[in-house]
């Protein structure tokens, strides 16, 4: 294997694991070997952005326009820093997707949001459970991303009403398709014997699902939400994503 190809499986797998310095480090090893690598300059600037290097990640940003002037994903992130859309992604490993029989569900959503408001959604991201009439919502901060199933969303309701509590992260987001993972944290003395998820709950197809995806680097842009689960969500603006951390 080459030293190149060593370097660039290196700064993808830190990215992975949100090793940020480790990230660093491989992509200013790869771009002393190959200083016209646009891929990696992109990576690179990305890594600073996660650092809270802003004026760092600009300078990246602006190393790859003047190789390649129309490179959309500098042009997106330059703009980004300019309109202080720059946020850290949050921290968790994938040992947070850890399956446990019971206690532990990877459940598709339906009635997904615009493709364009998933985009924007990060694997890893804490998600909010939000009973409604017949479903329970589930959003990232004020973003409603989409439904659980529901008869999924009658039990876990009528747990959490008798005192269960849930947490949930984006487990893959492509647009298309959107996974969570729940997991209870605490069992009500009421429900001491029930398990929160049965074994033929419905479950995620898990072979489709990405560690990370392109995605990974995308910020969060909220959306306006309204209180019933029969009305449509509203996203602040249609854009598109272009490839991100990995090339």
């Amino acid at each position: 294997m080459s030293q190149i190809l060593k370097l660039q499986q290196r700064a993808i797998k830190a990215a992975k694991i949100q090793n940020w310095e480790e990230a660093c480090r491989a992509n200013q090893e790869l771009i002393e070997l190959k200083p016209q690598d646009t891929s990696a300059l992109n990576r690179l600037g990305a890594t600073y952005l996660q650092l809270s290097k802003i004026r760092k990640a600009q300078q990246t940003f602006k190393k790859v326009l003047e190789i390649d002037k129309s490179n959309k994903l500098a042009l997106k992130h330059l703009q980004k820093i300019k309109d202080k859309q720059v946020t850290s992604l949050p921290a968790f490993s994938n040992e947070s997707f850890i399956e446990e029989p019971g206690k532990t569900k990877s459940i598709e959503l339906y009635r997904l949001a615009d493709k364009n408001v998933l985009k924007k959604i990060a694997i890893g991201q804490e998600c909010l459970l939000q009973p409604k009439n017949r479903y329970i919502s589930i959003c990232v901060g004020k973003t409603y991303i989409g439904s659980l199933p529901e008869d999924l969303s009658f039990r876990l309701a009528k747990l959490i009403k008798s005192g269960n509590k849930y947490a949930c992260r984006v487990r893959s987001c492509d647009g298309i398709h959107c996974i969570v993972h729940i997991r209870e944290v605490e069992r009500s003395t009421s429900n001491r014997n029930i398990a929160s998820f049965s074994n033929n709950q419905t479950n995620a197809n898990i072979a489709t699902i990405n560690e990370v995806d392109e995605s990974m680097i995308e910020k969060n842009i909220p959306v306006e939400i309204v209180d019933t689960d029969t009305d449509a969500e509203k996203s602040l603006e249609d854009v598109s994503t272009p490839k991100d951390y990995l090339d």
